[in-house]
């Protein structure tokens, strides 16, 4: 890569005769960020397309199987520098587009500089875990790679993140590739002493610690925790020259610095679980793995309730693909669930399958037509408002905002809350640039 990036490297291994590969990198300087941002701006996903081509097209010749190479943090995406990871194809755990783009490159007969065994043991397939994690978004990547790295150790882990991110199901992934994956997975719902209910003791003889003994202990809701019984996990955590035989995890959707100044949480305990926090990211930030989203939880929810269904449809997906989820991957997987129940057997997942009229929509929507349809909002008027398609509603709202900034894409972007090279994508693709 000399002459386009300068390459520190964070992370290499490599094993020719079980066919593995893992490396990670920090590109400075990069060639093809800077022409992006040259001629571009600021873009909303990564940019060094070639230059991640060259090192999975090596590596994958080199070994004689696919090796992905993917940029997770991108320089022409506002990053201070580039990180770029390269693993074999079946540890990304998600679909594979590169694939398709530049096919599945074959293993060759070649002399090789490291004399590799001529019959090489089969390469054993990773035992499936229940709980992937699904996105390929920068945000999402950040988020499990930080999963791996602390995988191989015993240290509390703080989840943050909003309600609904699905901080307790990343506790489970973390568990499952843990040092102790067979032990057991004890979950302790902390707000139960602040609604006056009386739960099983935390700690003591029969308690949720004994239990979790050998396995997990996760504190969901963890600044909710009276003080009582604060003081009783501090003791535990704090004896002298004793480690607990259990990996703690604990999780909030409120924020840490809430807690610790109005003095509803211990300092002390506090600094004692977050040695090694995880932020994950709201829906709302990691829109591009939305599609991926919505088919996992289709297929899901249509084999959970025997109900195949042909597809979404193109008015629905797009209301799916605009709107804020407030409630998040949780509220997500609600909505799908809904609409497979409501939906006619082998038919579409139409809008009206979906949302019930409860649900804030954008602002552009009044509501929802007898047909399914969306309706847009119309102001200054007496008359019904009328039927409109998405893709309609979506092109009279980037024209108007753009007449509204007298053709500045900069002003109207940020009138729409849109960065400008997305603002600009789409007045392309609806033809709206003068």
């Amino acid at each position: 890569m000399e002459g386009f990036v300068k390459v520190t490297t964070k992370r290499f291994e490599f094993d020719v005769s079980r066919g593995y590969y893992h490396g990670e990198f920090h590109w400075h300087d990069s060639t093809e960020a800077q022409e992006h941002l040259t001629h571009f701006g600021i873009s909303d996903q990564p940019t060094c397309w070639m230059q991640c081509g060259a090192p999975a097209g090596f590596t994958s010749t080199l070994l004689g199987h696919p090796v992905i190479f993917r940029e997770v943090e991108c320089a022409g995406m506002g990053a201070e520098r580039c990180v770029v990871i390269g693993r074999n194809a079946s540890a990304w755990e998600d679909d594979l587009p590169e694939l398709a783009m530049i096919g599945q490159p074959q293993a060759k007969k070649r002399k090789a500089p490291w004399n590799p065994p001529a019959a090489p043991p089969p390469v054993e397939a990773l035992p499936e875990t229940p709980h992937l994690i699904i996105g390929r978004t920068v945000a999402i990547e950040r988020a499990k790679r930080l999963l791996e790295r602390v995988a191989g150790y015993d240290e509390p882990v703080l989840f943050l993140g909003e309600s609904g991110t699905g901080k307790e199901y990343f506790a489970h992934r973390l568990h499952d590739i843990g040092r102790t994956p067979g032990g057991a997975f004890i979950s302790v719902n902390c707000s139960a002493w602040a609604d006056g209910q009386t739960p099983p003791p935390l700690v003591g003889p029969d308690s949720a610690f004994e239990r979790a003994k050998g396995g997990t202990l996760f504190l969901n809701d963890v600044f909710a925790l009276p003080l009582g019984q604060q003081s009783l996990l501090a003791s535990q955590l704090g004896r002298e020259g004793e480690r607990p035989q259990l990996r703690i995890m604990a999780a909030s959707s409120r924020a840490p610095t809430e807690a610790l100044k109005s003095g509803s949480f211990r300092s002390d305990l506090y600094y004692r679980l977050s040695i090694l926090p995880i932020v994950i990211p709201p829906l709302r930030d990691r829109r591009d793995d939305l599609p991926m989203l919505i088919a996992h939880f289709l297929d899901l929810h249509s084999r959970k309730h025997g109900k195949p269904l042909r597809q979404i449809s193109g008015t629905a997906m797009g209301l799916l693909l605009r709107y804020d989820f407030p409630g998040n991957v949780r509220e997500l997987s609600n909505l799908i669930e809904r609409g497979v129940i409501y939906a006619e057997p082998g038919g579409d997942l139409e809008i009206s399958h979906l949302f019930t009229g409860i649900e804030e929509l954008p602002e552009f929507v009044e509501g929802l037509h007898v047909s399914g349809r969306i309706v847009r909002r119309v102001t200054g008027q007496a008359d019904a408002p009328e039927g409109m398609t998405f893709t309609e509603i979506e092109a009279e709202t980037y024209d108007k905002a753009l007449r509204a900034a007298d053709g500045n894409v900069s002003a109207a972007a940020r009138t729409l809350g849109l960065s400008r090279a997305k603002l600009e994508y789409r007045l392309k693709k609806y033809g709206l640039l003068p």
